[in-house]
């Protein structure tokens, strides 16, 4: 299977559990779970994207089950964003995300490459690091 075969067997995933998905150009690589929508940026490979969705989809069972550091959501809604707790646990949520969504391709037959997955996690996690500590340019 090619890489958009993949994606639309995780797109079938999120419908399957009310979410729609849209891709654009200006897509926002996000998941918005109160009305249930993913964007993803359609900028990138065919494979970074399917990386993408999977992580969003992690952020999605993240929240469904909440079993990352005592309920991470519960320190995300007390303190202010500003917060080095708030930015501590935002890193830990981004983290389990991507570990997630690597067991939902896992689960859903979904082969990864895993040096291009590393270097996707990798350049991701690297920009939530410089944002935590207050070095985003």
């Amino acid at each position: 299977m090619i890489h958009e075969e993949y994606i639309n067997i995780v797109v079938f995933w999120l419908h399957r559990r009310d979410y729609v998905i849209e891709f654009a150009r200006d897509g926002s690589d996000t998941v918005d779970r109160t009305n249930k929508i993913v964007s993803i940026n359609t900028t990138r490979t065919l494979e970074t994207q399917l990386h993408v969705i999977l992580h969003e989809c992690g952020h999605i069972l993240v929240y469904n089950s909440d079993k990352i550091v005592n309920g991470a959501e519960e320190v995300l809604d007390k303190y202010s964003c500003e917060s080095k707790i708030y930015k501590t646990f935002t890193v830990i949520e981004e983290v389990e995300a991507w570990k997630r969504g690597l067991r939902l391709a896992k689960s859903l037959g979904i082969p990864i490459d895993k040096k291009k997955w590393n270097k996707d996690v990798a350049r991701a996690l690297y920009k939530y690091m410089l944002w935590a500590t207050g070095n985003y340019p």
